[in-house]
């Protein structure tokens, strides 16, 4: 197979990188509610309230006020997507220090220092949409942008007839790939995760109030693909072309959090905790590839583009985190939690500059959202125990409609590259766990349901009709945790 590559470098996508990155900064801003030790995850994350936990702490650092003895412990887990791939992630690593004199009752009894790690998502999915017959090629499009660099690839693979040479059409340009049996498919595929590294402190006064702060330093990692084809097995020039768009994203960022838990009564903890936006350090990047079967003699033209790394800030919104907790002597324990965020306030800004654009996207598209935790735990038999519990997180994102989409993806987003637009999401959990006198290991299983809507994001030109495709986004995640206190 003969190949040639052909390499253009675009300014026109650099100027598109921030355009579309409104979108983008919902997809990296949110976060998994449920995710971290198998005992906080089978309890759907509710854990706010009770602390204790290491996975507490990205809730409410007070959370390691009410550790009373040093503890280890370290939880791997398998994640498995909707089109049933399988991955292994760390979602937790701890380690606490306890000071202080547990047989004290009133002043200061015991404190804890933690460095603590929590994976705060899991970004994994796969759509691909049907194989559909459509009336025009996406080439066709292509026609009108041709005097445009981001658009000129296509005459480099001569996918394009320009003025005269067509000779069914002398006086204009057209398509060399169009027909009246084209079928076209998409696949769409992101991979990524947001983790966060914890060093908190928390204060035990009276086994009554407990307080605490904790400076987060966080990593993300995000990488989508796209992937769009078009076969017309009755074209005389061409029978099949693709384009691919892949978009990266890697930033690092810092906030803080401080937090209270009071025990008014026993058998009843009330927590709070604040934290603050984060701000991400970002650099993102893109790459383009199109090709094509050409002269029928499988030789393959590749024309493959990519603007230069761009640099940005992205401050996340902040978090308000309330709980109550409820403990049944040694036997059992509820708790119900509640997450604020604004989503509108997401902001981005080059050198301190915020971008206005982006801003405006923000705030007429994104919602308020609100976070529900509900999680048990029940003690079966000396050191056994069962729990269970669920979360739902409201949609990030107002309900576009057809007219807003296709103005959100033509002015926003690069050609093809499909507009996924997050709903509500709920999550259900269920674990058990053993503890022995140091020991101790749990298992969860969490099934997350995403619902979301996914426009394609063709030429409203040729396809002024098409409707978001609608979709329930499964994930499954497998998580064991050992531990040791001492």
């Amino acid at each position: 197979m003969k190949k040639l590559v052909l390499t253009i470098g675009l300014a026109a996508l650099s100027s598109m990188a921030f355009a579309q990155s409104a979108f983008d900064a919902i997809r990296l801003s949110q976060t998994n509610p449920v995710l971290g030790t198998a005992r906080y995850s089978g309890m759907a994350g509710a854990f706010s309230a009770l602390g204790g936990n290491p996975s507490a702490i990205k809730d409410n650092p007070a959370a390691l006020g009410v550790y009373r003895s040093m503890d280890f412990t370290f939880t791997p887990s398998v994640v498995i997507n909707n089109d049933g791939n399988a991955n292994a992630a760390l979602d937790n690593f701890a380690f606490v220090i306890n000071f202080g004199d547990k047989k004290r009752k009133h002043g200061y009894v015991t404190s804890s220092l933690g460095i603590n790690y929590n994976r705060l998502n899991n970004i994994t999915r796969y759509s691909r949409g049907k194989k559909t017959a459509i009336p025009y090629s996406v080439t066709d499009y292509f026609y009108d942008y041709a005097s445009d660099n981001v658009y000129s690839f296509a005459q480099e693979l001569e996918l394009l007839y320009l003025p005269g040479e067509d000779p069914t059409y002398p006086d204009g340009g057209s398509s060399k790939f169009g027909g009246n049996r084209i079928m076209r498919d998409y696949k769409f595929v992101e991979k990524g995760h947001v983790g966060q590294w914890d060093i908190a402190y928390g204060l035990n006064i009276s086994n009554l109030v407990y307080i605490g702060a904790a400076l987060g330093i966080n990593t993300l990692e995000y990488k989508q693909t796209t992937m769009y084809n078009e076969q017309n097995p009755d074209s005389p020039v061409y029978d099949h072309w693709y384009l691919d768009n892949q978009y990266w994203a890697e930033g690092h960022g810092v906030n803080f959090r401080i937090g209270a838990i009071v025990r008014p009564i026993d058998e009843v903890r009330v927590g709070m905790s604040i934290e603050t936006p984060t701000r991400y350090h970002m650099r993102e990047w893109y790459r383009t590839e199109l090709g094509s079967d050409y002269d029928r003699n499988r030789s393959q033209r590749v024309d493959d583009y990519g603007g230069e790394d761009q640099l940005y800030t992205l401050r996340t919104p902040l978090r308000f985190k309330t709980g109550v907790g409820f403990v049944i002597g040694k036997k059992a324990m509820i708790d119900l939690d509640y997450q604020y965020e604004n989503y509108k306030k997401i902001r981005m800004s080059i050198d301190d500059i915020e971008l206005d654009s982006e801003a405006d996207l923000l705030d007429k598209w994104m919602n308020k959202t609100h976070t529900l935790k509900v999680g048990a735990e029940m003690q079966v038999t000396d050191g056994f125990f069962v729990r269970l519990g669920a979360a739902c997180v409201s949609k990030p994102m107002q309900n576009l409609t057809s007219e807003e989409a296709k103005y959100a993806n033509m002015e926003s987003l690069p050609l093809l590259r499909p507009l996924s637009i997050p709903q509500n999401s709920f999550y259900g959990t269920g674990g058990v766990g053993y503890k022995g006198e140091h020991f101790y290991c749990d298992m969860a299983y969490v099934l997350q349901n995403q619902k979301e809507y996914v426009y394609p994001n063709l030429p409203t030109s040729l396809y002024p009709r098409e409707t978001p495709v609608k979709e329930n986004v499964k994930t499954h995640n497998i998580i064991a945790t050992f531990g040791w206190r001492f």
